[in-house]
């Protein structure tokens, strides 16, 4: 497999303006290095998706940097295969405490538990489902403040884009025995069977489409997705809830808010927002 390494050098105060404009390639997370002897520039890179095209998205930014009025050093972008990939980004990821007491930790990484806090350990070739971005932590976040007022063990935890599994594996430490995940991707879907036998948690995963494919109904639902799934499934989760469950959805950037909001004010009342960087994440009830 390969993947396209898109990389911008910028003064480090544009930083976050950059790093907005490249959220939708930079799905598996975007890479912050200093230059050596330059301390007032960073480089930034993401991995994008190899189906997309290197020359496209290097114009694309390039257009929206002008657009911005934003001014860079330099912007490349190229193919890397598989294995560089992995080289490239593991280094970066380091443990992360997802919520008080409960650390996510990359396979690859060492960790000192001297404190003894719960440890749920995530092996992985996609940076986006190791508990480092913001949308991971702020569902980790609302999933606990209401999952709290349930009967978790008649509870049923729905996460939908299940990637590595992460998120079950918190609402299993967080006492949830009923979980299932789905996503459309089958590497996805192995990866969050791995993950949960790793962890020792039973979970069922469902490789197919939430409408199709899993029956029933949940109390609890995650999607941790991006604005355009989010407009196709939002109809579809309605009939997936129980009348007095929560929808927890996030993947939501600042440039996208206003465009996906009309969808979720249609069928869902919101209960809370939590704003984490430049994203958004919901939580929600039906209407």
């Amino acid at each position: 497999m390969q993947w396209i390494e898109v990389s911008i050098v910028c003064e480090r105060v544009a930083t976050d303006e950059v790093t907005t404009l490249f959220d939708d390639y930079a799905d598996n997370g975007i890479i912050e290095e200093d230059i050596e002897e330059q301390p007032n520039l960073i480089k930034l890179t993401l991995y994008a998706d190899p189906i997309l095209d290197a020359d496209v998205i290097k114009e694309d930014l390039e257009k929206r940097l002008i657009e911005a009025n934003i001014t860079v050093k330099s912007i490349d972008a190229h193919i890397l295969d598989e294995s560089t990939w992995l080289n490239s980004w593991q280094q970066y990821i380091e443990p992360t405490e997802i919520l008080p007491n409960t650390v996510i930790k990359p396979a690859w990484q060492e960790y000192d538990n001297v404190d003894n806090k719960t440890i749920i350990e995530i092996d992985s070739d996609i940076s986006f489902g190791t508990g480092s971005h913001e949308t991971t932590r702020t569902c980790a976040e609302l999933l606990k403040v209401y999952s709290e007022s349930m009967d978790l063990d008649k509870v049923t935890c729905l996460d939908i884009g299940t990637g590595t599994g992460i998120l079950l594996l918190v609402a299993a430490q967080l006492g949830i025995k009923h979980l299932v995940g789905i996503d459309i991707e089958e590497y996805a879907a192995n990866q969050a069977k791995i993950n949960c036998e790793n962890n020792e948690v039973h979970a069922e995963i469902i490789c197919g489409n939430l409408d199709t494919d899993f029956e029933g109904t949940a109390q609890l639902i995650l999607a941790n997705l991006t604005v355009d799934p989010l407009k196709i499934l939002l109809p579809q989760i309605g009939k997936k809830l129980e009348d007095n469950g929560i929808l927890i959805i996030s993947g939501i950037i600042d440039d996208r808010y206003d465009e996906i909001l009309p969808y979720i004010t249609e069928h869902w009342h919101i209960i809370e927002e939590r704003v984490a960087g430049p994203w958004h994440t919901f939580a929600l009830e039906k209407l």
